[in-house]
């Protein structure tokens, strides 16, 4: 893909996204993002950090669209919610 950036992804973000993705919330999700989150990610371990990062490639406008979905999601839930802290990065 050309232009693309590679996103590195904890398990407990991806997991996040593909509950949100599946979600009605979901329905805002541009269909490319849809399409992207919906294929299988490749998984990198790095150590001395074992925990596994799932990693999808898109291109920087596509994933400035992800951000802007994933804030308005992380906003949008309480703020005892321990889920906002998921993809805060």
């Amino acid at each position: 893909m050309r232009g693309s950036t590679s996103l590195k992804l904890p398990l407990d973000c991806w997991q996040f996204i593909q509950d949100m993705r599946a979600s009605p919330a979901g329905a805002t999700l541009p269909d490319d993002l849809r399409d992207i989150l919906g294929r299988v990610p490749s998984i990198e371990v790095r150590p001395p950090i074992s925990e596994p990062k799932f990693v999808v490639v898109m291109t920087r406008p596509q994933a400035e669209a992800l951000q802007r979905w994933l804030r308005e999601l992380l906003d949008g839930l309480a703020r005892n919610d321990d889920r906002r802290l998921t993809c805060f990065q």
